[in-house]
């Protein structure tokens, strides 16, 4: 820029047959052609957060709700995030009681939501039906996920469902209220109704 203006001074000084209106407009204009050029080379870099898009996006799962009775220290519903396992609601629920037979839930399990959580006292929980044990029975009211599972020819969805109408309904009022959950049907509903009670 200063040769520029040094170079315009001395034709402008000199004498010469040079038209002085025309030398100044070259200077402005090559002046504003350095101006801009300056300008472009100093913008502001954009924002780092508007640059850099790889970042990981945090997805927030919903809640279950969950009901855990029987031998807890503060019995009742409770709000976990649905990746949570049964220790989790156990824990939210004040831990076991000195009377719970800990052995009566699997503490790795994960929740579902809308499920109950029953720990039983020592010497009080049902017997699970293994190997085609007669007389085993599962309450449709108070049975768990893995519980109504071991009922004839319920799997987990269906389990699922079970749980669902629970819910939903209030309970189970009598053993024929199973036929009203999707899936069941008289064939099934015979089956299962031997080894279920209320």
């Amino acid at each position: 820029m200063r040769f520029i203006r040094e170079k315009l001074h001395g034709l402008i000084a000199s004498g010469e047959n040079v038209n002085r209106r025309l030398v100044l407009l070259v200077g402005l204009g090559v002046a504003a052609v350095v101006a801009i050029l300056v300008s472009l080379n100093s913008a502001k870099p954009l924002p780092e957060a508007a640059a850099d898009t790889s970042e990981p996006v945090s997805i927030q799962l919903p809640d279950c709700y969950v009901h855990v009775v029987g031998e807890v220290n503060k019995p009742g519903i409770y709000d976990l995030p649905s990746n949570s396992r049964v220790f989790e609601a156990i824990f939210a629920a004040g831990g076991f009681t000195s009377r719970a037979d800990q052995s009566s839930v699997n503490l790795a399990r994960q929740i579902g939501d809308g499920e109950q959580i029953i720990v039983w006292a020592k010497g009080q929980a049902p017997i699970a039906q293994t190997g085609g044990q007669i007389g085993a029975s599962v309450s449709l009211n108070r049975g768990t996920q893995a519980q109504l599972e071991e009922l004839p020819g319920v799997g987990p969805t269906l389990a699922a469902r079970i749980i669902d109408w629970r819910v939903a309904n209030g309970g189970f009022k009598k053993l024929d209220d199973l036929k009203n959950v999707t899936g069941i049907g008289n064939k099934l509903f015979i089956q299962i109704k031997a080894q279920a009670t209320l």
